[in-house]
């Protein structure tokens, strides 16, 4: 499954590791929390997650 949108907001991160839990907005307008290792992920910055069930999400 593919998703394209932008963080909205952070509700937490890691300067040290990058672990963030983010308020993530699609395309379609759909509100969902991403959570994980983001070391370059900035609010309002587009990108798109991957992912398949049981496997670690990408970034782009």
């Amino acid at each position: 499954m593919e998703l394209k949108g932008q963080i909205e907001e952070f509700i937490y991160q890691n300067e040290t590791n990058s672990y963030t839990i983010g308020v993530f907005q699609t395309e379609e307008q759909e509100i969902l929390t991403v959570v994980g290792y983001l070391p370059f992920i900035a609010v309002r910055r587009l990108f798109k997650i991957n992912w398949k069930n049981g496997s670690t999400s990408r970034i782009w």
